[in-house]
């Protein structure tokens, strides 16, 4: 099969596709010290989805996640056409969206769909960073690559750097645990300034909101991120529900993958910003019934500034 054959079929799905052998990612990876395991598909192709960027604002019932969860589960909607397209090829493959023990970024970088910001995100020249990434490792030679040479980076902006209220960017590079979209997703107690960062239910788009290569992109709308609703979680759902029925009510949602309990701690983060003590009570009962540590650490201390 030709990188041509291949480039036809996915590009019908995704908005970007780069093919490159295998062994050119290797090559990279090795000289930049990255683990790298054991791969026995000649061919790899990268993929990119576009998405919109809108923006909802929180109310004193309903919270916010990031905009990238808006519509279906991305996760969902990327594997369903990657598995479409491969099941028709008539040869093995494997493949990961998000979820790959080979690098997205750097696949991404090497086959020339963007390059790395100074945010950490793949940027792209005509959907900046408002993509999601897939890889796909086909059991086939290629002779020709698909690639294309990128010829932009950040230069001299800093943007993004002055503008991350928790300084997980900066000049000498990203510091993952300050990072809000990455310890908002993590199972731990939360620090008083780490509560007072955050702003979301879920995740973080500042970095990618005052990103200048994002101004006038985003506006591609597939089908299946069209608004649902979902997009608005209630504060009481989250308190009241099972993990069983809000994992139902709210189901197909990308922010769903960390679990209830996460949004939950989130969502006191954002009570404790808004001092909205309306929920005082919800809080107070599920100290009783969650016993996970991380939980009812920072339950407590929300819930007793939000008494005083």
């Amino acid at each position: 099969m030709n990188s041509k054959d291949i480039y036809n079929l996915f590009s019908q799905d995704f908005d970007l596709v780069r093919i490159i052998q295998t062994k050119e990612y290797i090559k990279v990876a090795k000289s930049l010290n990255k683990h790298i395991p054991s791969v026995d598909y000649p061919t790899m192709v990268v993929l990119g989805f576009a998405y919109p960027k809108r923006i909802i604002k929180h109310s004193d019932t309903h919270l916010i996640p990031s905009f990238y969860t808006f519509g279906k589960d991305y996760h969902l909607v990327m594997k369903e056409k990657i598995q479409k397209i491969c099941d028709n090829l008539n040869i093995a493959y494997d493949y990961g969206v998000d979820n790959h023990p080979l690098d997205e970024r750097l696949a991404a970088q090497i086959s020339g769909i963007g390059f790395l910001g100074k945010n950490q995100l793949i940027i792209n020249k005509d959907f900046g960073s408002y993509m999601f990434l897939a890889m796909v490792l086909l059991d086939t030679s290629i002779e020709h690559e698909i690639k294309f040479q990128i010829d932009d980076d950040c230069g001299d902006c800093r943007k993004c750097i002055v503008a991350c209220p928790s300084h997980a960017l900066t000049d000498q590079g990203y510091i993952q645990d300050k990072c809000i979209s990455h310890y908002n997703q993590t199972k731990k107690a939360l620090s008083k300034e780490e509560i007072e960062n955050n702003y979301l239910l879920f995740g973080c788009d500042i970095c990618q909101l005052v990103c200048p290569k994002n101004i006038n992109k985003g506006k591609l709308i597939h089908p299946e991120f069209a608004l649902s609703g979902k997009e608005m979680v209630s504060i009481v759902d989250l308190f009241t529900l099972s993990s069983k029925e809000f994992t139902e009510k709210y189901k197909d949602m990308a922010y769903l993958w960390k679990g209830k309990t996460i949004l939950m701690r989130n969502a006191l983060t954002l009570l404790y910003n808004q001092k909205n003590s309306n929920y005082n009570q919800y809080i107070r009962a599920s100290i009783d019934k969650f016993d996970m540590p991380w939980y009812k650490e920072t339950a407590e201390f929300i819930l007793k500034k939000l008494s005083l």
